[in-house]
């Protein structure tokens, strides 16, 4: 019968994240004994409470590898993906830069028939260049007439 209740003891104490110790067992209000080698002196008594103790240590254990573990990791992968971050804008921006200079010396050579050509889909392909600011900018003039001499 004293057996259960060190064992139910035991348990609150290891749900509630009291430290185990023979000391602190009998300091529990329900706790049918007197002293501290009450516990430790029955060997059943001894090995109930080694094993709650053992239970504890690997709880803490788990609990201080996965919140070291979690914070470092997650600290590492968010300083990766910023670079990565920084690199996938810095790349973008190259890319955009030379698209520009792209469709300028193709325009220049008269080639825009042929350049969509290769984008059937022109209509769509543009927007998404435009949104992207990968098209160059240019202010359309009208044509002005020569003026005939006499």
């Amino acid at each position: 019968m004293r057996a259960r209740e060190l064992e139910a003891i035991l348990k609150r104490m290891l749900n509630n994240n009291v430290v185990i110790t023979a000391r602190s067992v009998i300091r529990e209000q329900d706790c049918p004994f007197k002293h501290a080698s009450d516990i430790t002196r029955q060997p059943a008594r001894k090995a109930l409470l080694d094993q709650y103790q053992a239970r504890q240590s690997e709880l803490h254990a788990l609990v201080e590898k996965t919140d070291k573990q979690s914070r470092t990791n997650l600290q590492a992968r968010v300083a990766r993906l910023t670079q990565e971050n920084e690199t996938l804008k810095a790349e973008r921006d190259l890319l955009i830069a030379s698209h520009k200079a792209m469709l300028l010396a193709v325009g220049e050579m008269g080639g825009m028939a042929a350049w969509r050509k290769f984008f059937p889909a022109w209509e769509e392909t543009r927007q998404q260049l435009s949104a992207l600011q990968a098209l160059p900018s240019a202010k359309i003039l009208p044509k002005l007439t020569p003026l005939k001499t006499k």
